[in-house]
């Protein structure tokens, strides 16, 4: 069985430090999205395709209410979409929110919905999200996917 593992992205702005994972991600676990007006900060936990475990993050900022998200062994993450636009004075094309679907359920959109330019990615089939790689300062600017192909 060949795995393979490609990154999508990113959707967002050039603002911010560009994050990254330390070894491509075979399976995400749990992600963490912090949210106000927009999408403030990530972190995430995977397992990587050496098969250990990496805790990614956080990148961005600690504003906003915290929303965790917990994968079952049989979810996965199959879509994500939001929206990315300006923010306040000065800052513009951000991450202003950000919805993550699964196999079970979906969760979000955290942010400001109603705000900026709508984005979407999905997989299908034996595909998978597995990580995310973003640009981050004070909030999130960006943010783009892995896929892992079975």
């Amino acid at each position: 069985m060949s795995m393979k593992v490609t990154k999508f992205g990113p959707w967002g702005g050039a603002g911010g430090d560009y994050r990254d994972v330390q070894v491509a991600p075979y399976r995400l676990v749990r992600l963490t999205i912090r949210s106000g007006d927009t999408v403030d900060g990530i972190s995430f936990t995977y397992i990587g395709i050496d098969g250990l475990v990496y805790h990614m993050g956080h990148w961005g900022s600690d504003g906003g209410v915290p929303h965790e998200i917990h994968l079952g062994l049989l979810d996965f993450v199959m879509e994500i979409s939001g929206t990315t636009g300006m923010w306040v004075s000065g800052i513009s094309n951000v991450l202003r929110s950000l919805k993550i679907t699964t196999l079970k359920r979906t969760y979000g959109p955290y942010g400001n919905p109603k705000a900026g330019i709508p984005f979407s990615f999905s997989v299908d089939g034996s595909d998978r999200i597995t990580g995310f790689f973003v640009r981050a300062g004070f909030i999130t600017d960006a943010i783009g996917v892995y896929v892992r192909h079975c």
